[in-house]
C-alpha cells in the first residue's frame, strides 16, 4: 500500500530579525511586535451600510412577491474536480481502515495518489463493494463525512472534511440578508457573500452541509419570509410626570392591540397607521428621544435569526445586544413571533406575540442609562412586512 501524502499549505520561516534598512536604521516591521492588519481595514464591512438602514424600505409594499428561477436556492460544489477514470470496482472489502487509507487501497491499481488536508479520519468497514469507480468513491466519501476533488493531470485525489459550496439566490438584497441571518443563526460562520451576482460561498463540513440543505428545502417549501424594519431609540424623561401611561393615553388606548410582559420590559403591538411617527410623536411629548440604531431583520418562516443591534449602533455600549426572532406565519393576519433580546451574558428578556403583517411592535421599559440620563431606557420598534417566494414569473 502506498503511503498517504499530506498537502502542505503553510511554510513557517524563522529569522532572527526581519527588517528593511532605511535612513536612520528604521525598521518597517519591528521584531518585537507581530504584524497585524490595520484597524481601519479590519473593521471594513460592506454589508453594514445596507443592513443598518430602513430608509429605502419605507416606501415598499407590505407584501412583496419575488419570482424564483430554477437555479435559485441551489447548493452546488464550488471546487472544480476532474472526472475520475472509468473503472469498475469488483468486490472491494476492508475492515477498520481510516477513510484516507481505504481510498488509497481502492485507488492503488489506478495509480491515483490520495492526499489529505486534515488530521486523522474515522475508521470504516466495507464488504464486497461493486460498481463504477465514481459511484463507489462518492459513496465512500459520504460514509466518511469527507469531500473529494480529483486532479487528472497529477492523478491525485484530495480529501478534506470541509468543502466549498456556491449558493445561488434571487437578485434581491432582502433575500440575501434573510439567508445570511438564517445561516448565521444556524451556526454557519464561514460565509462569503457576493453582492454583485447574488451568491454565497460557504465552507462547510458534512453535517453543516446537511443543515444548510435542510434550511433551503424548508424555505422553498414554506416560501415565506418575515421582514422587520428595526429601530432602536434611547429615551429619557422630558417632564417630571413622564410615564408610559400618559404616552398611551396620548397615542390612543384603542390603537394598542396587545401588551406582553417579559422578564424585563413590555412589548406592545399597534395596528397600521399612515404616519409611522405617530407613536414617536406621542412619546416625544413626555420623553427626549434619541435614535441609536436601526436595521433590517429578516427571518424565514419556521426558522430563527439573529440581528446584531450593536453593529448598527451610533453610540457605544450596545456592542453585545442582539435581537433574536423566530416566527410562524400562519396567515397575513396571524403571525406567531418570539422576540428575544440577547447579550453575551445571556438572555435579557423575551416575548411571544401574535400579530398581523404590517403591525408595529414596540419593546419598552428596558433600563439603559446614557450620557448623564439616570432614568433612561431603550425603545425598540419593529415594523412587520411579508415577502413571498414563488416559482416562475
Amino acid at each position: 500500500m502506498k503511503s498517504i501524502k499530506t498537502s502542505v499549505y503553510a511554510l513557517f520561516l524563522s529569522f532572527s530579525s526581519f527588517f528593511i534598512p532605511m535612513e536612520g536604521n528604521a525598521q518597517i516591521f519591528p521584531v518585537s511586535k507581530p504584524i497585524q492588519t490595520t484597524q481601519s481595514a479590519d473593521l471594513l464591512n460592506i454589508e453594514t451600510p445596507f443592513r443598518c438602514t430602513v430608509d429605502e424600505l419605507k416606501d415598499q409594499k407590505i407584501l412583496t412577491t419575488i419570482a424564483l428561477t430554477d437555479q435559485d436556492f441551489k447548493l452546488s460544489y464550488f471546487d472544480y474536480s476532474d472526472s475520475l477514470p472509468r473503472y469498475e470496482v469488483n468486490g472491494f472489502s476492508f475492515r477498520n481502515l481510516p477513510v484516507d487509507e481505504a481510498f488509497q487501497r481502492l485507488l492503488e491499481e489506478a495509480k491515483i495518489t490520495v492526499y489529505t488536508e486534515d488530521g486523522t479520519y474515522p475508521e470504516l468497514n466495507a464488504q464486497d463493494v461493486f460498481g463504477e469507480l465514481t459511484t463507489v468513491v462518492s459513496e465512500l466519501a459520504k460514509a466518511g463525512d469527507v469531500f473529494y476533488r480529483y486532479d487528472s493531470k497529477q492523478k491525485a485525489l484530495y480529501l478534506s472534511r470541509f468543502g466549498r459550496f456556491e449558493l445561488k439566490l434571487p437578485d434581491n438584497r432582502l433575500v440575501m440578508f434573510a439567508l445570511l441571518d438564517a445561516l448565521r443563526g444556524a451556526g454557519i460562520q464561514q460565509i462569503a457573500p457576493n453582492w454583485e451576482n447574488s451568491t454565497l460561498i460557504l465552507t462547510l463540513n458534512y453535517a453543516e452541509k446537511q443543515k444548510v440543505q435542510s434550511l433551503l428545502d424548508q424555505i422553498l417549501k414554506e416560501s415565506k419570509l418575515l421582514l422587520a424594519d428595526t429601530q432602536v431609540y434611547h429615551i429619557s424623561p422630558a417632564i417630571p410626570q413622564a410615564s408610559w401611561q400618559k404616552v398611551i393615553e396620548e397615542f390612543g388606548v384603542g390603537r394598542v392591540y396587545t401588551t406582553n410582559s417579559g422578564l424585563v420590559g413590555k412589548l406592545i403591538s399597534i395596528g397600521h397607521h399612515k404616519k409611522s411617527q405617530d407613536l414617536l410623536a406621542s412619546i416625544s411629548k413626555n420623553y427626549i428621544v434619541s435614535p441609536v440604531s436601526e436595521g433590517i431583520a429578516i427571518v424565514p418562516n419556521n426558522w430563527k435569526m439573529r440581528f446584531d443591534i450593536g453593529k448598527c449602533a451610533h453610540i457605544p455600549g450596545l456592542e453585545t445586544l442582539s435581537l433574536l426572532l423566530s416566527t410562524q406565519i400562519k396567515s397575513t393576519d396571524k403571525v406567531d413571533t418570539n422576540v428575544t433580546l440577547d447579550t453575551k451574558s445571556g438572555e435579557l428578556t423575551a416575548f411571544n406575540v401574535v400579530a398581523a403583517i404590517d403591525d408595529e411592535l414596540a419593546i419598552i421599559g428596558i433600563p439603559r442609562n446614557y450620557q448623564g440620563y439616570p432614568d433612561g431606557e431603550l425603545l425598540i420598534t419593529l415594523k412587520l412586512r411579508y415577502i413571498r417566494l414563488v416559482k416562475g414569473n
